[in-house]
Protein backbone atom coordinates (compact mmCIF):
# COMPACT_ATOMS: atom_id res chain seq x y z
CA UNK A 1 0.00 0.00 0.00
CA UNK A 2 3.39 2.38 0.63
CA UNK A 3 4.41 1.68 -2.38
CA UNK A 4 1.24 2.08 -4.65
CA UNK A 5 0.81 5.60 -2.55
CA UNK A 6 4.53 6.79 -3.50
CA UNK A 7 3.83 5.78 -7.08
CA UNK A 8 0.53 7.90 -6.96
CA UNK A 9 2.06 10.78 -5.37
CA UNK A 10 5.10 10.77 -8.11
CA UNK A 11 2.86 10.39 -11.13
CA UNK A 12 0.10 13.51 -9.75
CA UNK A 13 3.92 15.50 -9.00
CA UNK A 14 5.12 14.41 -12.49
CA UNK A 15 1.81 15.75 -14.09
CA UNK A 16 1.87 19.17 -12.51
CA UNK A 17 5.12 19.84 -13.75
CA UNK A 18 3.24 19.08 -17.19
CA UNK A 19 0.54 21.34 -16.63
CA UNK A 20 3.11 24.41 -15.57
CA UNK A 21 4.72 23.83 -18.27
CA UNK A 22 1.86 23.66 -20.41
CA UNK A 23 0.80 26.74 -19.05
CA UNK A 24 4.09 28.77 -19.73
CA UNK A 25 4.07 28.00 -22.84
CA UNK A 26 0.52 29.01 -23.54
CA UNK A 27 1.12 32.32 -21.65
CA UNK A 28 4.39 33.31 -22.92
CA UNK A 29 6.24 32.93 -20.07
CA UNK A 30 8.79 31.04 -21.44
CA UNK A 31 11.86 32.43 -18.53
CA UNK A 32 10.48 29.70 -16.05
CA UNK A 33 10.43 26.73 -18.42
CA UNK A 34 13.02 24.26 -17.49
CA UNK A 35 14.47 24.47 -20.91
CA UNK A 36 18.04 23.06 -21.83
CA UNK A 37 21.05 25.14 -21.87
CA UNK A 38 22.77 25.99 -25.04
CA UNK A 39 25.39 23.57 -24.43
CA UNK A 40 23.57 21.05 -24.01
CA UNK A 41 22.23 20.61 -27.97
CA UNK A 42 24.88 17.99 -30.07
CA UNK A 43 27.30 20.35 -31.53
CA UNK A 44 25.79 20.25 -35.06
CA UNK A 45 22.65 22.15 -33.46
CA UNK A 46 23.78 24.80 -31.75
CA UNK A 47 26.67 25.58 -34.69
CA UNK A 48 23.70 25.40 -37.21
CA UNK A 49 23.39 27.96 -39.59
CA UNK A 50 19.57 28.01 -38.63
CA UNK A 51 20.69 27.77 -34.89
CA UNK A 52 22.33 30.68 -34.58
CA UNK A 53 20.22 32.83 -37.01
CA UNK A 54 16.89 32.18 -35.61
CA UNK A 55 17.83 31.46 -31.94
CA UNK A 56 16.66 27.90 -31.61
CA UNK A 57 18.50 26.52 -29.07
CA UNK A 58 18.76 29.43 -26.95
CA UNK A 59 16.90 29.09 -23.21
CA UNK A 60 13.82 30.51 -24.81
CA UNK A 61 14.02 29.17 -28.11
CA UNK A 62 11.85 27.35 -30.03
CA UNK A 63 13.69 23.81 -29.98
CA UNK A 64 13.93 23.91 -26.23
CA UNK A 65 10.84 25.50 -25.24
CA UNK A 66 8.57 23.00 -27.45
CA UNK A 67 10.57 20.21 -26.80
CA UNK A 68 8.46 17.45 -25.58
CA UNK A 69 10.85 14.39 -26.66
CA UNK A 70 10.93 11.48 -23.99
CA UNK A 71 12.78 9.26 -26.40
CA UNK A 72 16.75 9.86 -27.29
CA UNK A 73 15.63 8.47 -30.39
CA UNK A 74 12.61 10.96 -30.75
CA UNK A 75 14.84 13.80 -29.53
CA UNK A 76 17.43 13.32 -32.91
CA UNK A 77 14.67 13.08 -35.19
CA UNK A 78 12.74 16.13 -33.69
CA UNK A 79 16.53 17.86 -33.86
CA UNK A 80 17.34 16.88 -37.44
CA UNK A 81 13.52 17.09 -39.30
CA UNK A 82 13.27 20.92 -37.43
CA UNK A 83 16.47 21.90 -39.22
CA UNK A 84 15.74 19.89 -42.70
CA UNK A 85 18.41 17.91 -42.00
CA UNK A 86 18.91 14.30 -43.03
CA UNK A 87 18.15 12.13 -39.23
CA UNK A 88 20.83 9.71 -38.60
CA UNK A 89 17.90 6.82 -38.96
CA UNK A 90 17.40 7.53 -42.16
CA UNK A 91 16.02 10.17 -44.49
CA UNK A 92 13.04 12.03 -42.83
CA UNK A 93 9.65 12.80 -45.00
CA UNK A 94 7.80 15.38 -43.44
CA UNK A 95 3.80 13.71 -43.16
CA UNK A 96 1.74 17.00 -41.88
CA UNK A 97 -1.29 14.61 -42.53
CA UNK A 98 -0.51 12.61 -39.61
CA UNK A 99 0.40 16.24 -37.00
CA UNK A 100 -3.44 17.32 -38.47
CA UNK A 101 -4.93 13.98 -37.14
CA UNK A 102 -4.05 14.04 -34.22
CA UNK A 103 -4.95 17.49 -33.82
CA UNK A 104 -8.56 17.12 -35.14
CA UNK A 105 -9.29 14.75 -32.28
CA UNK A 106 -8.62 17.00 -29.34
CA UNK A 107 -9.06 14.63 -26.54
CA UNK A 108 -7.16 12.45 -28.02
CA UNK A 109 -3.89 14.87 -28.52
CA UNK A 110 -4.48 15.50 -24.63
CA UNK A 111 -4.30 11.93 -23.73
CA UNK A 112 -1.59 11.34 -25.69
CA UNK A 113 0.57 14.28 -24.23
CA UNK A 114 -0.46 12.83 -20.69
CA UNK A 115 0.84 9.09 -21.86
CA UNK A 116 4.16 9.96 -23.13
CA UNK A 117 5.22 13.25 -20.85
CA UNK A 118 4.47 12.48 -17.51
CA UNK A 119 7.34 9.82 -16.96
CA UNK A 120 9.27 9.36 -13.18
CA UNK A 121 12.49 11.63 -14.71
CA UNK A 122 13.91 14.93 -14.68
CA UNK A 123 12.60 17.82 -16.59
CA UNK A 124 14.32 17.32 -20.48
CA UNK A 125 15.53 13.70 -19.76
CA UNK A 126 15.99 11.50 -22.66
CA UNK A 127 15.39 7.74 -22.19
CA UNK A 128 16.49 5.14 -24.86
CA UNK A 129 13.91 2.98 -25.91
CA UNK A 130 15.55 -0.30 -27.64
CA UNK A 131 14.14 -2.23 -30.91
CA UNK A 132 14.40 -5.97 -30.40
CA UNK A 133 17.30 -8.01 -32.23
CA UNK A 134 16.95 -11.68 -32.76
CA UNK A 135 20.48 -11.78 -33.58
CA UNK A 136 22.35 -13.78 -31.10
CA UNK A 137 25.61 -15.57 -31.12
CA UNK A 138 25.15 -16.95 -28.06
CA UNK A 139 23.60 -20.14 -28.67
CA UNK A 140 24.88 -20.39 -32.63
CA UNK A 141 28.59 -20.85 -30.70
CA UNK A 142 26.81 -23.20 -27.79
CA UNK A 143 24.21 -25.44 -30.36
CA UNK A 144 24.64 -28.72 -28.02
CA UNK A 145 24.94 -26.56 -25.04
CA UNK A 146 21.06 -25.37 -25.94
CA UNK A 147 19.90 -28.97 -25.66
CA UNK A 148 21.91 -30.36 -22.99
CA UNK A 149 21.55 -27.66 -20.11
CA UNK A 150 17.91 -28.29 -19.43
CA UNK A 151 18.75 -31.88 -18.81
CA UNK A 152 22.21 -31.02 -16.92
CA UNK A 153 19.91 -27.96 -15.32
CA UNK A 154 17.37 -30.22 -13.50
CA UNK A 155 19.94 -32.92 -12.77
CA UNK A 156 22.57 -31.11 -10.87
CA UNK A 157 19.89 -29.60 -8.26
CA UNK A 158 18.19 -32.88 -7.77
CA UNK A 159 21.86 -34.58 -7.19
CA UNK A 160 23.13 -32.34 -4.40
CA UNK A 161 19.87 -32.50 -2.73
CA UNK A 162 20.15 -36.35 -2.72
CA UNK A 163 23.59 -36.41 -2.42
CA UNK A 164 23.23 -33.99 0.89
CA UNK A 165 20.70 -36.40 2.10
CA UNK A 166 22.30 -39.70 1.43
CA UNK A 167 26.33 -38.93 1.07
CA UNK A 168 26.60 -39.12 -2.72
CA UNK A 169 30.34 -38.71 -4.09
CA UNK A 170 31.00 -35.96 -6.53
CA UNK A 171 28.96 -33.63 -5.50
CA UNK A 172 32.58 -31.26 -5.83
CA UNK A 173 33.60 -32.23 -8.67
CA UNK A 174 29.81 -31.43 -10.54
CA UNK A 175 29.70 -27.94 -8.57
CA UNK A 176 33.29 -27.89 -10.37
CA UNK A 177 32.06 -28.45 -13.91
CA UNK A 178 29.18 -26.05 -13.55
CA UNK A 179 31.73 -23.06 -12.49
CA UNK A 180 34.25 -23.35 -15.07
CA UNK A 181 30.76 -23.88 -17.74
CA UNK A 182 29.61 -20.50 -15.95
CA UNK A 183 33.18 -19.08 -16.48
CA UNK A 184 32.87 -19.83 -20.20
CA UNK A 185 29.58 -18.01 -20.63
CA UNK A 186 29.88 -15.34 -18.27
CA UNK A 187 31.51 -12.24 -20.08
CA UNK A 188 28.15 -12.84 -23.06
CA UNK A 189 25.88 -13.10 -20.58
CA UNK A 190 26.21 -9.62 -18.65
CA UNK A 191 26.23 -8.58 -22.29
CA UNK A 192 22.24 -10.17 -22.79
CA UNK A 193 21.50 -9.35 -19.07
CA UNK A 194 22.27 -5.87 -19.74
CA UNK A 195 19.41 -6.19 -22.61
CA UNK A 196 16.89 -7.61 -20.59
CA UNK A 197 17.90 -4.85 -18.24
CA UNK A 198 17.20 -2.26 -21.02
CA UNK A 199 14.17 -3.72 -21.97
CA UNK A 200 12.25 -4.15 -18.43
CA UNK A 201 13.28 -0.59 -17.85
CA UNK A 202 11.98 0.51 -20.82
CA UNK A 203 8.16 -1.84 -20.26
CA UNK A 204 7.87 -0.34 -17.38
CA UNK A 205 8.49 3.44 -18.12
CA UNK A 206 6.40 3.50 -21.62
CA UNK A 207 3.87 1.17 -20.05
CA UNK A 208 0.89 3.41 -20.26
CA UNK A 209 2.22 4.89 -23.91
CA UNK A 210 2.55 0.77 -25.15
CA UNK A 211 -1.36 0.25 -24.17
CA UNK A 212 -2.31 3.15 -25.04
CA UNK A 213 -0.87 3.33 -28.61
CA UNK A 214 -1.23 -0.98 -29.05
CA UNK A 215 -4.34 -2.09 -30.89
CA UNK A 216 -3.64 -5.91 -29.32
CA UNK A 217 -4.32 -4.48 -25.57
CA UNK A 218 -4.17 -8.04 -24.03
CA UNK A 219 -0.88 -9.28 -26.21
CA UNK A 220 1.17 -5.44 -25.30
CA UNK A 221 0.08 -6.58 -21.56
CA UNK A 222 1.30 -9.56 -21.84
CA UNK A 223 4.50 -8.63 -23.58
CA UNK A 224 5.23 -6.12 -21.38
CA UNK A 225 4.54 -8.36 -18.31
CA UNK A 226 7.00 -10.93 -19.05
CA UNK A 227 9.85 -8.94 -19.68
CA UNK A 228 9.12 -7.00 -16.31
CA UNK A 229 9.34 -10.28 -14.69
CA UNK A 230 12.39 -11.16 -16.75
CA UNK A 231 13.85 -7.96 -15.39
CA UNK A 232 13.14 -8.36 -12.24
CA UNK A 233 15.32 -11.39 -12.39
CA UNK A 234 18.48 -9.48 -12.89
CA UNK A 235 18.32 -7.56 -9.44
CA UNK A 236 19.90 -10.41 -7.90
CA UNK A 237 23.84 -9.79 -10.71
CA UNK A 238 23.82 -6.77 -7.70
CA UNK A 239 24.71 -9.63 -5.21
CA UNK A 240 28.22 -11.35 -6.72
CA UNK A 241 27.79 -14.32 -3.97
CA UNK A 242 24.13 -15.01 -4.98
CA UNK A 243 24.20 -15.11 -8.92
CA UNK A 244 27.38 -17.41 -8.26
CA UNK A 245 25.67 -19.98 -6.00
CA UNK A 246 22.32 -20.29 -8.43
CA UNK A 247 24.79 -20.94 -11.58
CA UNK A 248 26.33 -23.38 -9.73
CA UNK A 249 23.38 -25.37 -8.78
CA UNK A 250 20.64 -24.61 -11.42
CA UNK A 251 22.88 -23.03 -14.27
CA UNK A 252 20.51 -20.04 -13.81
CA UNK A 253 21.74 -17.88 -16.27
CA UNK A 254 21.30 -20.01 -19.41
CA UNK A 255 17.49 -20.31 -18.00
CA UNK A 256 17.23 -16.70 -18.02
CA UNK A 257 18.66 -16.40 -21.67
CA UNK A 258 16.57 -19.02 -23.30
CA UNK A 259 13.13 -17.16 -21.49
CA UNK A 260 14.93 -14.34 -23.66
CA UNK A 261 14.76 -16.18 -26.99
CA UNK A 262 11.69 -17.06 -26.12
CA UNK A 263 10.12 -13.95 -25.44
CA UNK A 264 11.77 -12.89 -28.42
CA UNK A 265 10.01 -15.22 -31.20
CA UNK A 266 6.75 -14.66 -29.53
CA UNK A 267 7.04 -10.96 -29.05
CA UNK A 268 9.93 -9.41 -31.30
CA UNK A 269 7.80 -7.90 -34.03
CA UNK A 270 5.00 -6.52 -31.76
CA UNK A 271 7.84 -4.70 -29.49
CA UNK A 272 9.56 -3.09 -32.91
CA UNK A 273 5.99 -2.13 -34.39
CA UNK A 274 5.45 -0.41 -31.12
CA UNK A 275 8.54 1.09 -30.85
CA UNK A 276 8.93 2.41 -34.30
CA UNK A 277 5.44 3.66 -33.15
CA UNK A 278 6.23 5.58 -30.56
CA UNK A 279 9.73 6.82 -31.80
CA UNK A 280 7.90 8.31 -34.76
CA UNK A 281 4.63 9.95 -32.70
CA UNK A 282 7.80 11.07 -29.92
CA UNK A 283 9.37 12.70 -32.56
CA UNK A 284 6.34 14.94 -33.96
CA UNK A 285 4.81 15.58 -30.35
CA UNK A 286 6.61 19.22 -30.59
CA UNK A 287 4.90 19.75 -33.18
CA UNK A 288 1.43 18.51 -32.00
CA UNK A 289 1.98 20.10 -28.67
CA UNK A 290 2.32 23.51 -30.75
CA UNK A 291 -0.80 22.71 -32.61
CA UNK A 292 -2.71 22.15 -29.83
CA UNK A 293 -1.44 25.22 -27.87
CA UNK A 294 -2.56 27.26 -30.34
CA UNK A 295 -5.75 25.97 -31.97
CA UNK A 296 -5.78 29.06 -34.16
CA UNK A 297 -2.95 27.86 -36.15
CA UNK A 298 -3.31 26.43 -39.72
CA UNK A 299 -1.77 24.22 -41.89
CA UNK A 300 -0.13 25.45 -44.28
CA UNK A 301 -0.78 24.57 -48.30
CA UNK A 302 2.48 23.48 -50.30
CA UNK A 303 2.16 24.46 -53.95
CA UNK A 304 3.33 23.01 -57.22
CA UNK A 305 2.74 27.27 -58.40
CA UNK A 306 6.48 28.41 -56.95
CA UNK A 307 4.83 31.14 -55.16
CA UNK A 308 5.30 32.25 -51.51
CA UNK A 309 2.58 34.22 -49.82
CA UNK A 310 0.25 34.13 -46.88
CA UNK A 311 -3.12 36.50 -45.79
CA UNK A 312 -1.17 37.06 -42.30
CA UNK A 313 1.77 35.56 -40.11
CA UNK A 314 3.37 36.20 -36.93
CA UNK A 315 6.41 34.38 -35.32
CA UNK A 316 5.41 31.90 -33.01
CA UNK A 317 7.51 32.74 -29.40
CA UNK A 318 5.92 36.04 -29.23
CA UNK A 319 3.21 36.25 -26.20
CA UNK A 320 -0.60 36.31 -27.98
CA UNK A 321 -1.21 39.27 -26.04
CA UNK A 322 1.86 40.90 -27.97
CA UNK A 323 1.13 39.27 -31.73
CA UNK A 324 0.78 41.80 -34.39
CA UNK A 325 -0.15 39.51 -37.47
CA UNK A 326 1.50 41.21 -40.92
CA UNK A 327 0.55 39.94 -44.44
CA UNK A 328 3.40 38.52 -46.79
CA UNK A 329 3.15 39.54 -50.06
CA UNK A 330 3.20 36.95 -52.90
CA UNK A 331 7.02 36.25 -53.73
CA UNK A 332 8.09 34.05 -56.80
CA UNK A 333 11.58 32.54 -57.80
CA UNK A 334 14.23 35.48 -58.81
CA UNK A 335 11.55 37.68 -56.75
CA UNK A 336 13.94 40.32 -53.96
CA UNK A 337 12.18 42.14 -50.97
CA UNK A 338 14.27 44.97 -49.30
CA UNK A 339 12.46 45.78 -45.89
CA UNK A 340 13.81 49.10 -44.58
CA UNK A 341 12.88 51.16 -41.50
CA UNK A 342 14.03 52.55 -37.97
CA UNK A 343 15.77 50.64 -35.18
CA UNK A 344 13.91 48.37 -33.11
CA UNK A 345 10.52 48.79 -35.62
CA UNK A 346 10.10 44.82 -36.49
CA UNK A 347 12.79 44.16 -39.83
CA UNK A 348 14.57 41.45 -38.33
CA UNK A 349 11.43 39.67 -36.39
CA UNK A 350 9.23 39.65 -39.86
CA UNK A 351 12.31 37.98 -41.30
CA UNK A 352 12.19 35.97 -38.85
CA UNK A 353 8.23 35.06 -39.23
CA UNK A 354 8.89 34.21 -42.64
CA UNK A 355 11.03 32.08 -41.92
CA UNK A 356 10.18 30.00 -38.79
CA UNK A 357 7.03 29.65 -40.44
CA UNK A 358 8.57 27.68 -43.03
CA UNK A 359 10.35 25.63 -40.64
CA UNK A 360 7.25 24.53 -39.26
CA UNK A 361 5.49 23.87 -42.72
CA UNK A 362 9.23 21.81 -43.42
CA UNK A 363 8.36 19.41 -40.37
CA UNK A 364 5.13 19.12 -40.66
CA UNK A 365 3.39 21.66 -38.46
CA UNK A 366 0.91 24.31 -38.40
CA UNK A 367 2.12 27.84 -38.65
CA UNK A 368 -0.10 30.75 -36.89
CA UNK A 369 -0.97 32.93 -39.92
CA UNK A 370 -3.74 32.70 -42.62
CA UNK A 371 -3.71 30.95 -45.89
CA UNK A 372 -0.06 30.31 -46.21
CA UNK A 373 1.45 28.90 -49.61
CA UNK A 374 4.73 27.96 -49.99
CA UNK A 375 6.15 26.00 -53.30
CA UNK A 376 9.33 22.90 -52.11
CA UNK A 377 11.74 25.27 -50.56
CA UNK A 378 15.27 24.78 -49.08
CA UNK A 379 15.68 28.15 -46.37
CA UNK A 380 19.14 29.84 -46.04
CA UNK A 381 19.55 32.44 -43.53
CA UNK A 382 22.19 34.88 -43.40
CA UNK A 383 21.12 37.00 -39.87
CA UNK A 384 24.01 37.03 -37.64
CA UNK A 385 27.69 36.26 -38.59
CA UNK A 386 30.26 35.47 -36.30
CA UNK A 387 34.24 36.01 -36.59
CA UNK A 388 36.55 33.44 -34.72
CA UNK A 389 40.11 34.87 -33.43
CA UNK A 390 41.13 30.81 -33.10
CA UNK A 391 40.79 30.53 -36.87
CA UNK A 392 41.57 34.18 -37.54
CA UNK A 393 38.14 34.48 -39.66
CA UNK A 394 37.34 38.41 -39.54
CA UNK A 395 33.77 39.05 -39.35
CA UNK A 396 33.35 40.26 -43.42
CA UNK A 397 35.01 37.39 -44.21
CA UNK A 398 33.07 35.13 -42.51
CA UNK A 399 30.13 36.88 -44.03
CA UNK A 400 31.43 36.16 -47.40
CA UNK A 401 31.93 32.33 -46.53
CA UNK A 402 28.87 31.96 -45.56
CA UNK A 403 27.54 34.15 -48.79
CA UNK A 404 29.51 31.93 -51.01
CA UNK A 405 27.97 28.46 -49.35
CA UNK A 406 24.79 29.68 -49.94
CA UNK A 407 24.78 30.79 -53.45
CA UNK A 408 26.78 27.36 -54.25
CA UNK A 409 23.83 25.19 -52.48
CA UNK A 410 21.55 27.39 -54.65
CA UNK A 411 23.29 25.07 -57.56
CA UNK A 412 20.84 22.70 -59.20
CA UNK A 413 18.44 22.26 -56.48
CA UNK A 414 14.89 21.04 -56.99
CA UNK A 415 13.73 23.41 -54.42
CA UNK A 416 13.00 26.78 -54.38
CA UNK A 417 15.82 28.57 -52.47
CA UNK A 418 14.60 31.36 -50.04
CA UNK A 419 17.16 33.64 -48.41
CA UNK A 420 16.98 35.51 -45.09
CA UNK A 421 19.85 38.46 -45.37
CA UNK A 422 19.83 40.89 -42.75
CA UNK A 423 21.86 44.16 -43.49
CA UNK A 424 24.80 42.08 -45.13
CA UNK A 425 28.55 42.97 -45.44
CA UNK A 426 28.01 45.69 -42.83
CA UNK A 427 32.28 45.19 -42.40
CA UNK A 428 33.18 47.24 -45.03
CA UNK A 429 32.45 50.65 -46.52
CA UNK A 430 29.15 51.92 -48.15
CA UNK A 431 30.56 51.87 -51.53
CA UNK A 432 32.02 48.42 -51.84
CA UNK A 433 29.41 47.12 -49.72
CA UNK A 434 26.50 48.89 -52.23
CA UNK A 435 28.64 47.28 -55.16
CA UNK A 436 29.09 44.17 -53.88
CA UNK A 437 25.20 43.28 -52.29
CA UNK A 438 23.82 44.47 -55.88
CA UNK A 439 26.11 41.59 -57.22
CA UNK A 440 25.02 39.03 -55.05
CA UNK A 441 21.33 40.01 -55.15
CA UNK A 442 21.86 39.93 -59.19
CA UNK A 443 23.10 36.17 -58.82
CA UNK A 444 20.64 34.98 -56.47
CA UNK A 445 18.21 36.35 -59.04
CA UNK A 446 19.43 34.64 -61.77
CA UNK A 447 19.51 31.32 -59.63
CA UNK A 448 15.63 31.66 -58.94
CA UNK A 449 15.83 32.06 -55.49
CA UNK A 450 13.70 34.17 -53.36
CA UNK A 451 15.41 36.73 -51.02
CA UNK A 452 14.05 38.81 -48.49
CA UNK A 453 16.91 41.59 -47.49
CA UNK A 454 16.47 44.12 -44.64
CA UNK A 455 18.93 47.19 -45.07
CA UNK A 456 19.27 50.61 -43.22
CA UNK A 457 20.79 51.65 -47.04
CA UNK A 458 18.56 53.45 -49.01
CA UNK A 459 20.59 53.29 -52.12
CA UNK A 460 19.91 49.42 -52.20
CA UNK A 461 16.59 50.33 -52.52
CA UNK A 462 17.16 51.37 -56.06
CA UNK A 463 17.36 48.00 -57.22
CA UNK A 464 14.85 47.89 -60.14
CA UNK A 465 13.52 44.66 -59.74
CA UNK A 466 12.89 45.11 -55.84
CA UNK A 467 10.12 45.19 -53.90
CA UNK A 468 9.82 47.63 -51.35
CA UNK A 469 8.19 47.83 -47.96
CA UNK A 470 9.10 48.75 -44.41
CA UNK A 471 8.18 49.55 -41.02
CA UNK A 472 8.49 52.90 -39.10
CA UNK A 473 7.96 54.48 -35.82
CA UNK A 474 4.98 56.66 -34.70
CA UNK A 475 5.73 59.49 -32.36
CA UNK A 476 3.29 59.86 -29.64
CA UNK A 477 3.83 62.72 -27.33
CA UNK A 478 6.95 63.61 -27.74
CA UNK A 479 8.05 59.44 -27.53
CA UNK A 480 8.35 56.59 -30.02
CA UNK A 481 5.85 54.02 -30.48
CA UNK A 482 5.80 50.85 -32.90
CA UNK A 483 3.02 49.55 -34.09
CA UNK A 484 4.93 46.89 -35.88
CA UNK A 485 3.14 46.68 -39.21
CA UNK A 486 4.77 46.57 -42.46
CA UNK A 487 3.92 49.12 -44.94
CA UNK A 488 4.97 49.43 -48.95
CA UNK A 489 7.66 51.62 -50.11
CA UNK A 490 10.47 52.89 -48.33
CA UNK A 491 11.19 53.90 -44.66
CA UNK A 492 11.79 57.63 -44.66
CA UNK A 493 12.38 57.95 -40.82
CA UNK A 494 15.34 57.06 -38.64
CA UNK A 495 15.57 57.20 -35.19
CA UNK A 496 19.41 56.37 -34.08
CA UNK A 497 20.08 59.83 -32.77
CA UNK A 498 17.03 59.81 -30.84
CA UNK A 499 17.48 56.18 -29.20
CA UNK A 500 21.31 57.50 -28.55
CA UNK A 501 19.62 60.74 -26.51
CA UNK A 502 17.44 58.42 -24.63
CA UNK A 503 19.73 56.47 -23.05
CA UNK A 504 21.70 59.70 -22.29
CA UNK A 505 24.71 59.74 -24.97
CA UNK A 506 24.56 63.77 -25.58
CA UNK A 507 24.72 64.58 -29.77
CA UNK A 508 25.80 67.62 -30.06
CA UNK A 509 25.61 68.98 -33.50
CA UNK A 510 22.44 67.11 -34.23
CA UNK A 511 22.10 70.05 -37.03
CA UNK A 512 25.12 69.34 -38.93
CA UNK A 513 23.70 66.09 -39.86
Amino acid sequence: MYSLRKEQLQFLKQTLQFIEGEIFRLTGDLKKLKTREHWEYPVFVRNHPLSIDLDLCTKQGFLGVFDTTVTDNGFQIYLHQFLQEKSPFGEFKPNPISVEQILNQRNYTFQLMRKFLVLDGEPNEKFVLPQVSQNSDFWKKRKWLRWFFPIWGMFSPLYILVGLLFDLPLIPLLLLLNGILFVSYRKESILIWKEIKSLSFASNLFKKTFIFLSKERKITKQMLKRISNLGDSSELLVSPLPHLILNLLFLWDLWKIQSLQKWKQNFLVHWNDLQNKITTIDSILPLINFGYLNPDANFAKISDETKLNAESLVHPLISQSHRVFNPLPVMKPGDLMIVTGSNMSGKTTYLRSIAMSLLLVGSGAPVLGKNFETPKFQIHTLIRSQDSMEDGVSFFYSEVRRLSSIIQNANGSNKTPILFLDEILKGTNSKERFIATREILSVLREKNCIVFLTTHDLKLTEIPWAKRYHFTELERDGQMDFDYKIREGVSSSTNALKILKKEGIPIRNEADT
